[in-house]
């Protein structure tokens, strides 16, 4: 059976910007196995795979997405979910029911059911945001001392002391920098840096800072995982919901009528750099609804040929 595929740069407004992943349609009958030799292959910090849902109830607009990096299956990934929605649009497997209407996806993966919606874009030719629901956001605090920042030189030294380190419900590690400067001056050694995630059950490693160079951009990030294969992602669109409801927890960022909305920017120091937008609106139980959208682009479409 030859399955369809395409490479799609996710939080991206021009080509070969945000994050590429690969996203694989008719995924059904592939294993494990073969899904994570696929994303190998493919050797992209993502590869979506499109798979029939599970519930025999579910709506006939549902899907099944797994991630996988090159060398382990993740249980959440922003920008691989909103390029697999992107080529769901982009194949006529997902369709708007008029020009103005929102369409909205339910996605089943091991974290949950996720709920994403395709907005048009106005005046903008076949140019659509997709927005994800994430799972509400857990932030545990973490002590600083417990990591050790020797792995990433700068941190220790030029750390935002008013904005303190938190674990994300998805094992990432979140730590603020003074500033941008800072922020792009990290050269991490990225095999002690596995070491130190691995040691810790760590997924992976955010550095932001909310000292950026423009107002218009709440804050800026970068974000490691080398032992999830991943020695720095462009842009990671699962860490954005604790990250934005961290600030506006901490009053980094004001609401307005319930609701807060953050232009959030990450990229490689030099290398390609995307746009996430967020929206967080706290709930009565002090936890937090949170929203993350982004266009994406198709830069390649294909045709695998394994069985």
């Amino acid at each position: 059976m030859h399955r369809p595929y395409f490479i799609v740069d996710a939080f991206a407004s021009a080509p070969f910007t945000g994050n590429p992943a690969a996203v694989v349609l008719d995924a059904d009958g592939l294993d494990e196995r073969t899904m994570q030799l696929v994303a190998a292959e493919f050797n992209l910090s993502e590869t979506t795979f499109v798979l029939t849902a599970r519930d025999q109830h579910a709506s006939r607009s549902a899907v099944r997405f797994r991630w996988f990096t090159p060398s382990a299956e993740v249980n959440m990934c922003g920008h691989a979910t909103v390029a697999g929605v992107h080529a769901l649009c982009e194949s006529g497997r997902l369709t708007q029911s008029g020009p103005r209407a929102n369409t909205e996806l339910a996605i089943e993966t091991k974290s949950g059911t996720l709920c994403a919606f395709v907005e048009p874009i106005p005046a903008a030719d076949d140019q659509r945001m997709i927005w994800l629901d994430l799972p509400d956001p857990v932030l545990t605090p973490y002590p600083f001392e417990r990591f050790d920042w020797r792995s990433v030189p700068g941190v220790a030294e030029r750390r935002d002391p008013e904005l303190p380190p938190a674990r994300t419900q998805d094992d990432d590690l979140i730590v603020f920098v003074h500033d941008v400067a800072a922020l792009n001056d990290l050269r991490p050694d990225f095999r002690l840096l596995a070491q130190a995630l691995t040691a810790r059950h760590l997924r992976g490693l955010a550095v932001a800072t909310v000292r950026t160079l423009t107002p218009s951009v709440h804050v800026q990030s970068r974000f490691f995982a080398p032992n999830y294969g991943i020695d720095e992602d462009p842009v990671t669109g699962s860490v954005h919901g604790p990250l934005a409801a961290y600030l506006v927890d901490r009053g980094s960022v004001p609401t307005h009528g319930g609701l807060a909305g953050l232009t959030c920017v990450q990229g490689v120091p030099g290398g390609r750099t995307g746009l996430i937008h967020a929206l967080v609106q706290p709930q009565a139980d002090d936890r937090c609804a949170v929203r993350i959208g982004g266009q994406a682009i198709t830069t390649m479409t294909g045709t695998i040929l394994i069985s």
